[in-house]
């Protein structure tokens, strides 16, 4: 389905890809997987082949969705070419991959674990190459939506780094439509494909505002925690903004699930009930943080799903 190829050419089309371009050889239960440097000199052609001038986004997208396919153990590799393309700007590779995660879903293990893979090469890894993200989302605009609703996904339950949430502002409040690209952009697929309905960042990221000052009474009232304050505050404001914008805009109908809302909801109840410490203030704040998120998406029409 996803490259709208016949069963048995589809069969055959990823045996080659396995064998050839890949070197994973079954031979007696035994795999023959590629080492270091095979891996870093194929990344390499890779990047290259994308990148070359010729061809339709359609071919290209058709090709990356063939060489990492749902059930594919390539990750690792495709991690470390999504990295390769970020520091190298490579736009084709980016705008691939952005592709390949809209049709495996964006919060779905595959794409919420190529996202943990970015952040772990820039944030951990390579901590002083963080500005190489920042111009994501001019150089590829639907490849950077589609890894900011995975990342929302990583950080679900729990408080992501204050770096991740200086980048997340950044990245919204330079690019006021980021949040709703997926909605915009018509996936370039070969004949027969069909595009998966989008998933924009937008409930993920109201999560992380909505629960953010009932998961935050233990840190001490220090300038580090004050930032972090002010940019879910940022956030929130970001994030009604956007909501607000597609009140007269015919692409709204599939801006937010009413699934992730309900699921924000339920965290939130079991966060209450578990922690009897949460002071007036914070759950004050965390209740109307919720109440603006829902008016304002209600107001805009933008909820799909049942409600």
């Amino acid at each position: 389905i996803l490259c709208g190829r016949p069963g048995k050419q589809m069969d055959l089309q990823l045996d080659l890809i396995s064998e050839f371009v890949f070197g994973e050889i079954e031979k007696r239960k035994k795999r023959n997987l590629t080492i270091a440097i095979q891996e870093l000199q194929l990344i390499e052609v890779l990047s290259d082949f994308f990148q070359s001038p010729g061809g339709s986004a359609a071919v290209r997208n058709a090709v990356f969705l063939s060489l990492f396919p749902a059930d594919s153990p390539r990750y690792k590799i495709l991690g470390n070419l999504v990295s390769l393309a970020i520091a190298t700007q490579n736009k084709a590779v980016l705008n691939a991959t952005g592709i390949w995660m809209q049709q495996l879903g964006s919060t779905s293990p595959q794409s919420v674990g190529l996202a943990r893979h970015v952040l772990n090469d820039y944030f951990v890894l390579t901590p002083k190459s963080i500005d190489k993200l920042k111009q994501l989302p001019v150089l590829a605009p639907h490849f950077t939506a589609n890894l900011l609703t995975a990342i929302g996904e990583i950080y679900e339950d729990k408080d992501p780094p204050t770096e991740l949430l200086r980048l997340v502002g950044e990245w919204i409040d330079e690019n006021p439509s980021l949040l709703l690209t997926p909605l915009i952009d018509n996936p370039a697929l070969p004949t027969g494909g069909i595009p998966m309905t989008p998933i924009t960042p937008i409930a993920g990221l109201f999560r992380w505002c909505i629960l953010s000052p009932v998961r935050s009474i233990d840190i001490e009232n220090t300038d580090y925690s004050e930032e972090r304050k002010k940019l879910y505050s940022k956030i929130q404001h970001l994030l009604m903004d956007s909501v607000l914008r597609l009140k007269n805009n015919g692409n709204n109908k599939h801006a937010i699930s009413a699934q992730h809302f309900a699921a924000t909801i339920r965290t939130l109840t079991a966060t209450l009930q578990s922690q009897t410490n949460i002071n007036s203030i914070s759950r004050d704040l965390t209740m109307e943080r919720l109440a603006q998120a829902v008016s304002a998406a209600m107001s805009a029409n933008c909820i799909y799903g049942n409600k």
